[in-house]
């Protein structure tokens, strides 16, 4: 929806005045991020992070934050791969080799075992004959050339099979899943894997073999199929999607996409694939495939454990952007829009120069694992406590961007604002590097008045001193700050402004 459909046709009345003015209203939220700054689907926004657009009323508010778990300090790689075990416990896979784990969602992580290959690129559980008719969960692991297991029940690291099978070797992606009733690994052109009777099939007879020059980096479990993305080097800008039901000999369908390698694979609502390093996501349900949006920044891209659902909504953790963090892209009901939003950043609110490398449920706490230069984390959501919002508008030009525009007042209405929370509201024109504070009759910045619901700010003062407030375009932007578990909900965000001319 082109930007202009947010300006109310009628002329309302200025506050304190009888002159009338043109009015540029926000109201609704469930849009999510926009591809565009000047157009998206209704109620889209340009950006933002840490805000809650999907709850039971279409108002704008925070969302929970992310905090630091227990036992962090023992965190010293990033964690690629989280395995939420059947027997209760949340096992975390590190690029050097770590393996932690944490005992139920108040628990504190542990480093349970160090695997000297060095950085683990896939795990899974899976359940197979033990060898002496006895059908136990395994916990696997694989390195660049090896793949080790545990017992569920063993101890460790005195029952860890170290080095129990060989694979062809890729330093990159062993990742791995139950499909088909078997687990699979992905191993650079092939499939292995370990059926229910325990037996590995890999090296010279994989389970799937591709044509050369293929290296497989992540797999899904789809009904009677396994879904499979391939790469085909760092400088090759093609990604393939495959199929196979491991009955057939080969594999059954292909596709490419022209990106540089698919990246991850989810099912939600329908099969999104992250493919490429420019942030491309996609449908595909085996037979169209639809580029449906882009995340934010010139780059990005998602690691083949960095994805997960939460409460029926597809996760995502972004890589190698300027916007970095936990993305969502979904909906919740049928009469939502699909949307994409930035739900949450790591625990120390950096959004650029960090990896995120893993995802997961566990007790229906989401957990995120990240590298910031030297530093590593575990994060969790933190259900007492809100997080900093912040919401930027889109570019608004009221149909009409030769006119110069005079914007006057801004009128912001709210719920009842809880004590201790506070609004800050931010404008720009013609799309200027800084945004502009607006403030009060009162000169005060911040809307922080408990039990209150509207204020007036006046944006007469900023700008260029000689035409204050004026030019073609026009954004809006807010700063939403909570305490503790209360956070403001803003109804609507509405712009004052008249027609000053063409120049």
């Amino acid at each position: 929806m082109k930007n202009r459909m947010l300006s109310l046709r009628g002329r309302q009345q200025a506050q304190g005045g009888s002159k009338y003015m043109n009015a540029y209203k926000v109201q609704g939220y469930r849009g999510g991020i926009a591809d565009d700054p000047y157009s998206g689907v209704r109620e889209a926004f340009r950006f933002g992070y840490g805000l809650n657009i999907r709850g039971e009323t279409n108002v704008l508010k925070c969302n929970q934050k992310l905090k630091v778990d227990l036992g962090n300090e023992v965190i010293v790689d990033l964690i690629l791969f989280y395995i939420p075990a059947s027997n209760g416990i949340l096992y975390g896979f590190g690029d050097t080799g770590k393996i932690y784990r944490k005992n139920g969602v108040d628990g504190t992580w542990e480093v349970v075992y160090t695997d000297a290959n060095g950085k683990i690129t896939g795990a899974a559980e899976y359940t197979n004959n033990d060898g002496v008719d006895n059908y136990i969960p395994y916990l696997y692991w694989a390195t660049e050339t090896k793949v080790s297991r545990i017992k569920l029940s063993g101890i460790w690291p005195t029952d860890v099979e170290h080095d129990w099978g060989t694979l062809n070797g890729d330093p990159s992606w062993h990742t791995m899943a139950e499909a088909l009733g078997v687990l699979l690994i992905c191993d650079g052109k092939d499939l292995a894997m370990v059926d229910y009777e325990g037996a590995f099939a890999a090296g010279a007879n994989p389970a799937l073999d591709l044509p050369r020059g293929h290296r497989n980096k992540c797999l899904l479990g789809l009904d009677q199929l396994v879904v499979f993305g391939s790469t085909k080097g760092d400088k090759v800008e093609e990604g393939w999607l495959w199929t196979w039901d491991k009955i057939q000999p080969s594999w059954i369908q292909r596709r490419m996409i022209a990106e540089r390698g698919i990246n991850a694979i989810l099912q939600g609502e329908f099969m999104a694939i992250q493919a490429g390093v420019k942030g491309g996501l996609y449908f595909w349900d085996t037979s169209s495939l639809i580029r449906i949006k882009k995340f934010p920044g010139e780059f990005g891209w998602v690691n083949p454990g960095g994805v997960t659902i939460m409460g029926g909504l597809p996760l995502f953790g972004l890589n190698g952007s300027n916007k970095c963090g936990v993305y969502s892209y979904g909906r919740l009901t049928k009469n939502d829009p699909y949307a994409l939003n930035l739900e949450y950043i790591p625990s120390h609110e950096k959004m650029e120069n960090v990896n995120i490398g893993a995802l997961t449920m566990y007790g229906d706490v989401l957990h995120v694992s990240w590298k910031d230069g030297i530093e590593f984390g575990v994060d969790r959501i933190d259900a007492d406590n809100k997080a900093e919002g912040r919401y930027e508008g889109m570019v608004f030009d009221g149909g009409e961007p030769f006119t110069q525009k005079s914007f006057r007042t801004i009128k912001l209405v709210t719920k009842k604002l809880p004590k201790d929370t506070s609004v800050e509201v931010f404008y720009r024109v013609n799309e200027d590097d800084e945004w502009q504070t607006a403030a009060m009759q009162d000169s005060s910045e911040s809307f922080d008045k408990e039990g209150k619901t509207k204020a007036i700010f006046s944006i007469e003062t900023g700008g260029d001193e000689d035409e204050p407030g004026q030019g073609e375009e026009y954004e809006v932007a807010l700063n939403i700050h909570p305490s503790g578990n209360n956070t403001p909900e803003v109804k609507s965000v509405t712009s004052y402004f008249e027609p000053v001319g063409i120049l």
